[in-house]
């Protein structure tokens, strides 16, 4: 499956397209470390926790029930994303965290900015569940805050 993702200037919301109808949405918080999103009827929240070790929860849209979670790995820049007892791995693929890709051995799926000052992109899937594409675009998220901020 195949789709392109297109984000707002300040990167809180990115609209998840399937051709040119609209698949999911992703929306964070340029504030707090929380976000949530929808794609192919999976309605989740990310609620991210701790300091120096940060941890995110994912969780159904009401916040009630943990689904998994991703934990971030700062030095190699690389997560580990757990979505129904799967682990996933999360790496960017270039230095300019332009590309990333999420796999588990048997699923894969490559993500690319297309355009250098849009923000926008492309997804190639390959049976990866969608929550863990709503992860991935979080975890790219996660990581651009903090390279900004460094």
């Amino acid at each position: 499956m195949s789709l392109s993702w297109k984000s707002n200037f300040i990167s809180t919301e990115f609209r998840i397209f399937r051709g040119k109808v609209i698949a999911g949405i992703l929306r964070t918080s340029s504030w707090k470390n929380e976000g949530y999103g929808e794609l192919d009827g999976n309605l989740l929240r990310f609620k991210t926790k701790g300091f120096l070790q940060k941890i995110t929860e994912i969780r159904d849209i009401e916040g009630e029930k943990v689904l998994g979670q991703i934990q971030f790995h700062f030095m190699s820049s690389s997560a580990t994303i757990t979505y129904d007892h799967i682990d996933y791995n999360w790496k960017f693929a270039s230095w300019s965290m332009r590309k990333w890709n999420v796999s588990n051995g048997n699923a894969h799926a490559a993500f690319k900015k297309t355009g250098f000052w849009q923000k926008e992109g492309e997804i190639e899937d390959q049976e990866i569940p969608p929550a863990v594409i709503l992860a991935s675009l979080y975890a790219h998220i996660h990581f651009r805050k903090v390279a900004a901020a460094a």
